[in-house]
């Protein structure tokens, strides 16, 4: 049986001979879909050919026992800037390389150099050595909708490039890891080897770099996730600045948008993101905002959830000013405050030494009355609580079978453990063991 796609395309390409017009306009068929007039047939290649050659393989090379360098793994990338050579693709596909080959659809070889790579969005930047690159067109990632057409593009599995097709599938998602909130979902065939790789519209234009996908074989089933060009390119734009991402923080704790926030805040909707709490002496807090307070819009851009919230204030860099919008209830109102370098503590022993802070139960929380211990209020990207499956908002109620009283006697509980720290945390409306291997 046809796959929707391609009943689709099926239907679409008969248009075409049979003369047919739009029922709404008098433009062809021809004009609404892409058509082979010498080979009749329905094809996308006369739109595709020449953005393919800006999708390179990449080749990561580690250190040998001789001192040499010896081949390690593969990926995909893809050139977004043809003057600087520059190059995005996954910072798991970089990650322990200590020399990078990139080859080109001609079949040209070029040696390249890491720019800076950063874990919580999965995005690295390489700087080839050469001339004449061929630069992808970028597509603005806001403006996707679930059901449009796509094309991912890379190298999978050792294969020479590949091109697959589907639509997407899902916006804003997460794919279960503790860092991005913010992936666009596509059922195009993504697999080893595609990672770094080009997720294109119809027109041929980035719109996503191609990161990871969701199975329990290993091999595609219909769900991959890619990074939008919108996140892709600020992290892009700040590597290539800075060799790093330096990330802002505004102050605040956010959570989803349950029925009675909503209510709270007058609005007829569960998108947003909630102000769980404010720091004080924070951005947000000079801003005006408040615990309650439903956070629509960000910059300009529609607030779905608070993980793309978090994404989108992560990505921002330090000292920027964001304009948000929010209803408080409701009345709506938009502020602008500036995105702060956040302050970490030292990480010199407890909790703080695994990547975890914590603070103690407010009122503005609104947990049960038999809910005590300390609420998680920041994570580290890619530390040890983080990748435990910790999330910013669960509170901790024991470690290592312990009452977490309060700050000093978590921070020494965790200090004392021998192995990893045991944890159990109160997260919507049950208890559940983490374990965070230290």
């Amino acid at each position: 049986m046809r796959s929707p796609v391609l009943a689709l395309l099926f239907f679409a390409g008969l248009l075409v001979p049979l003369g047919l017009r739009d029922a709404h306009s008098d433009t062809l068929a021809e004009d609404l879909v892409p058509f082979d007039r010498a080979r009749n047939v329905m094809s996308f290649a006369g739109i595709l050919e020449p953005v393919l050659e800006s999708v390179v393989m990449i080749e990561v090379h580690v250190k040998s026992s001789s001192g040499g360098f010896t081949p390690h793994a593969t990926g995909s990338g893809v050139v977004i800037d043809a003057l600087r050579g520059l190059i995005l693709t996954n910072a798991h596909v970089v990650s322990g390389g200590a020399k990078f080959r990139v080859q080109l659809l001609d079949g040209r070889w070029l040696d390249a150099e890491l720019v800076g790579a950063d874990t919580p969005t999965d995005i690295a930047l390489l700087r080839a050595m050469g001339t004449r690159l061929p630069e992808i067109k970028l597509a603005d990632s806001d403006a996707m909708r679930v059901g449009d057409l796509v094309f991912a593009v890379g190298y999978p599995l050792g294969l020479d490039q590949t091109l697959t097709i589907g639509v997407i599938s899902g916006l804003g998602r997460s794919s279960g890891g503790p860092g991005l909130n913010d992936f666009i979902q596509t059922d195009a065939a993504i697999n080893s080897g595609n990672s770094g790789g080009a997720l294109l519209d119809s027109q041929g234009r980035l719109v996503g770099i191609n990161t990871s996908i969701l199975s329990q074989s290993g091999g595609n089933i219909g769900i991959g996730f890619s990074v939008p060009t919108r996140v892709a390119m600020q992290v892009a734009n700040q590597l290539a600045e800075f060799g790093e991402v330096r990330r802002g923080a505004i102050g605040v704790v956010l959570d989803r948008v349950s029925e009675a926030a909503s209510a709270a805040a007058g609005i007829n909707s569960w998108d947003g993101a909630l102000v769980v709490s404010v720091e004080a002496r924070s951005p947000a807090e000079a801003a005006g905002l408040k615990p309650g307070d439903v956070i629509t819009a960000f910059n300009g851009r529609r607030v779905k959830s608070a993980g793309s919230l978090r994404t989108w204030i992560g990505v921002s860099q330090a000292g920027t000013p964001l304009r948000i919008t929010y209803m408080r209830e409701g009345a709506e109102a938009t502020v602008v405050t500036v995105n702060a370098e956040p302050l970490k503590p030292p990480l010199v022993s407890g909790l703080s030494s695994l990547g975890v802070f914590i603070r103690p139960i407010q009122p503005a929380d609104k947990l049960p009355e038999n809910v005590k211990g300390m609420i998680v209020r920041e994570l580290l990207p890619g530390s040890p609580a983080a990748l435990s499956g910790l999330m910013v908002g669960d509170v901790i109620v024991a470690v290592n079978n312990e009452f977490a009283a309060t700050q000093q006697v978590c921070d020494r509980l965790a200090s004392e453990s021998r192995g990893p720290v045991r944890l159990i945390i109160y997260r919507a409306g049950a208890l559940r063991p983490i374990i965070i291997q230290s």
